[in-house]
């Protein structure tokens, strides 16, 4: 492929997450749930990036083999 490619085609992954995203309710609540907890933190210790990236890892799930299915 040279330097010059054009690529036209629109990048798939964001529909396909947002699509996935249904699929992921109780590990969102989860974390929304945990950042409602952590509001009174004072500390800055606490956070919820356990609970974000098991939701990501959901969508992740969903969406890599349907990602895969449409690569040419």
């Amino acid at each position: 492929m040279s330097d010059n490619a054009v690529y036209t085609e629109e990048d798939q992954k964001p529909q396909i997450e947002e699509e996935c995203k249904p699929h992921c309710v109780k590990q969102w609540q989860e974390y929304k749930a945990c950042v409602e907890r952590i509001q009174g933190d004072t500390t800055g210790q606490a956070h919820c990036s356990g609970q974000y990236f098991d939701f990501w890892h959901c969508v992740d799930h969903c969406a890599a083999p349907k990602i895969f299915s449409r690569l040419k």
